[in-house]
């Protein structure tokens, strides 16, 4: 991976060793991709294919572990569309019986764990045919959560997926306990306020390029509010990009639609936490929001919405592949009167 920041007069640095920019201080909105030469003539010349354990997928997207956002019908539908999704940790014996039915009709699906129960959860699931696991941990540099994954990878010898994480030294850690995939980002949700709550989080694409330092394959997770960001968070190195606040509202999210309007809620809720008998007190505090959105329709046009960003990223970098588009990107640093610019200003005017 490149890690390449333009300068000036075709000279570029390399991140971290970047002049009058901090490298840890990075978010999405911080940078645009330089336009390159390019000999690709169509974004349907792009291969946006990725290995994502056993699995192909035609695009690098994975929707996130929230009980509002991802069940069933979503995978289902995230995997005919050639993305995957990531069903939310609950009632074991109702996901035992969904990854039954996912293994007999072959949908890739990836199973949160939590870490008070992670070995026996794992397990159950992977004898119902799982073949990748994800430790669900909002705070993945514990030790318990590291050795918890390290004893899934070793006990089970299943995929495994562990975090968040955000940092180079805590992706080595990773790399050291087994760990196959390091899911980044703490703080950047849309549902979330683990950094107005906590004081803790990390700048959402420094945060990919720290951990992609690393030989460790990552997903880039939070922070994704248009297919610029997608597109962004790829070329900085992630192996694949988690939505969940995009999918929000689609037809394919569980839970009704009320008056055109649907329940979205962060799993560090208020709301799940009371729904799911976790008391808030001195100890423990509410880290996410509930919201209503209104409904959106297919989640498959948010999809191809994100993928025509990126292929569109693609041919602008000259890149026919994931791989190629990660070694030939080029980041330049912006100002916030540059995204003022970037915005539709005609229409603002009227």
């Amino acid at each position: 991976m490149s890690k390449l920041f333009y300068s000036a007069l075709g000279k570029c640095e390399t991140w971290p060793n970047l002049s009058n920019i901090s490298p840890s201080s990075l978010s999405y909105d911080d940078v645009l991709l330089v336009p390159q030469s390019s000999s690709i003539s169509s974004r349907r010349d792009v291969d946006t294919s990725v290995q994502f354990g056993p699995y192909k997928l035609s695009k690098p997207i994975i929707s996130a572990p929230m009980d509002s956002i991802t069940g069933e019908k979503m995978i289902r539908t995230l995997g005919t569309l050639g993305a995957i999704g990531s069903l939310p940790r609950g009632n074991l014996d109702e996901r035992v019986e969904i990854c039954k039915r996912f293994s007999a009709d072959e949908v890739p699906c990836v199973y949160a764990v939590g870490l008070k129960n992670a070995i026996s959860e794992a397990r159950a699931l992977t004898e119902a045919g799982a073949q990748i696991i994800l430790l669900d941990v909002a705070h993945g540099g514990m030790e318990e959560a590291k050795k918890s994954a390290a004893r899934i990878k070793k006990e089970l010898g299943v995929y495994v997926i562990a975090g968040n994480i955000v940092t180079s030294s805590e992706a080595e850690s990773y790399i050291e306990h087994g760990v196959d995939v390091a899911r980044v980002g703490v703080g950047p949700g849309g549902m979330c306020i683990t950094r107005l709550v906590a004081g803790s989080g990390f700048p959402q694409l420094s945060a990919v390029f720290e951990t992609t330092s690393q030989p460790i394959p990552v997903i880039a997770d939070g922070g994704i509010k248009n297919p610029g960001h997608f597109a962004k968070a790829i070329a900085a190195g992630a192996r694949i990009v988690m939505i969940g606040s995009l999918f929000a509202g689609c037809e394919e999210t569980p839970g009704e639609i009320h008056e055109g309007m649907k329940v979205v809620r962060g799993q560090a809720s208020r709301e799940y936490m009371e729904d799911n008998k976790m008391r808030t007190n001195e100890f423990r505090t509410a880290e996410g929001v509930s919201v209503t959105v209104s409904a959106r329709g297919l989640v498959k046009h948010v999809i191809d919405d994100l993928m025509g960003g990126l292929r569109s990223a693609m041919t602008y970098a000259g890149a026919k592949n994931i791989e190629e588009f990660q070694d030939k990107a080029i980041f330049v640093h912006t100002s916030h009167k540059v995204n003022e610019e970037s915005q539709p200003w005609l229409v603002k005017k009227q």
